[in-house]
């Protein structure tokens, strides 16, 4: 293993927030402008954000529990780290929405949450959102992306067989991955009508699990690379422009993973040279990194919040206008509340259910 191999990796970081930002805004013009805002072109690029996270996630993991882990593997203790990562803020969003929806019954607008389900609700709580169960999508609809990555996290141990038994070929890894990510696709295609990126709440495990598995490959890859600091930056500007072509053009979903892949390994080794660099990318500058520290905050409680403001407006006598001021304004009050549940929720939570030393 390379020794220069820092611990964590600060452009990785910086990168949660820009994905988690881009989620939000898009799903604030999806939600209230669906026909202006909603539909700039740039918004289109949806798959780029989903995949990028779940392949970012899939490299940071084998990272942490394979590549610079000197102890073994311990399944229990890893899944018990990414329950505690994932579930107080999950549940902290769900526990907004059920007052919102007690909120509109009050003033009588039950009509409003006739979707918002028992069933809906009792899947979020146990992560199967992804898994094709009716209503699961209405309770804060992002979170599809979460019981996916968790299915990924129970299968985890399966996906980092390869990286042991393939080390040596990682080249050979990284075109198997991107194999069964593309041919779930036309699985996809062929028997269910849609394309894997066009897969949520209907069988998302799928396509996280295997598109995590692309990160885990990448992560093995970089393991046999030494790029200097401009390779990272032709890799970096490469693997965005893969990422988001193939979004926005519709290809198959390994095509966005692949650009992933690429976007990824490039930071890392961005990071590794950037001290005797000039070529700065600014993800891991320490306010970047701060914001990314809040990143699964912003992702996980976007919904609800934009939801809470739409509903102060309505009380206050006037719609919700989407415009470039309206837009900063309820990101910069989501940033703001996502830092304090970050703060009081997040970390408190997760120190309690894994205990005082934990920091993964």
């Amino acid at each position: 293993m390379n020794s220069l191999r820092p611990e964590t990796y600060d452009s990785l970081t910086g990168l949660r927030f820009v994905l988690s930002i881009w989620i939000a805004v898009f799903h604030l013009g999806d939600m209230y402008d669906p026909q202006g805002f909603g539909a700039w072109a740039i918004m289109r690029a949806g798959a780029a954000r989903v995949d990028v996270f779940f392949v970012l996630s899939g490299f940071v993991l084998t990272h942490i529990y394979w590549a610079r882990s000197k102890a073994s593997f311990q399944y229990r203790n890893f899944l018990r780290a990414r329950f505690a990562r994932l579930y107080p803020l999950h549940l902290l969003a769900l526990g907004l929405l059920c007052g919102l929806v007690v909120a509109a019954h009050v003033v009588g607008q039950g009509a409003q949450t006739r979707h918002f389900t028992l069933t809906g609700l009792i899947a979020n709580l146990a992560l199967l959102q992804a898994w094709a169960i009716p209503g699961a999508n209405v309770w804060n609809f992002p979170a599809w992306t979460i019981s996916a990555e968790f299915f990924g996290y129970l299968i985890f141990p399966l996906l980092l067989i390869p990286a042991v038994r393939l080390r040596s070929r990682p080249w050979v890894f990284v075109c198997l991955s991107l194999g069964v990510v593309l041919t779930i696709d036309l699985l996809f295609r062929q028997f269910l009508g849609r394309t894997l990126t066009r897969t949520t709440v209907d069988l998302g495990i799928l396509r996280g699990a295997s598109v995590m598995w692309v990160g885990v490959a990448a992560r093995v890859l970089f393991e046999r690379l030494h790029l200097t600091s401009l390779q990272a930056l032709v890799v970096i500007v490469f693997g965005a422009a893969i990422a988001l072509g193939g979004a926005m053009m519709a290809l198959p979903t390994a095509v966005v993973a692949l650009g992933g892949a690429m976007l990824v390994i490039g930071l890392a080794a961005r990071d590794i040279t950037r001290q005797a660099s000039a070529y700065a990318t600014g993800l891991d500058h320490p306010a970047m990194v701060k914001l990314g520290g809040w990143s699964y905050a912003i992702f996980i409680l976007h919904v609800p919040i934009f939801m809470a403001m739409e509903n102060v407006a309505k009380i206050l006598g006037t719609n919700l206008p989407i415009n470039p001021v309206t837009v900063l304004i309820m990101v910069s009050v989501l940033i703001g509340l996502a830092a304090v549940a970050h703060i009081w929720v997040e970390e408190p939570a997760r120190k309690w259910l894994r205990g005082p030393t934990a920091s993964v």
